[in-house]
């Protein structure tokens, strides 16, 4: 199993604002609050899923 990738690693990986990243998960996963998270960490198939969102994957 893989270590969860962060907004900030992707940030890095994509040249995108974490922001921008966030907006992504907000509107595929929902609030943080919502699922109960303090942060996010993401599955391979979740920053997957942004990079696509974002045209980079």
């Amino acid at each position: 199993m893989s270590d969860p990738v962060t907004p900030a690693d992707l940030e890095r990986e994509l040249g995108v604002s974490a922001r921008k990243i966030r907006d992504v998960l907000r509107a595929e996963y929902g609030l943080l609050a919502e699922r109960g998270d303090t942060r996010w960490e993401l599955t391979a198939e979740q920053a997957d899923s942004v990079r696509r969102a974002l045209g980079r994957g």
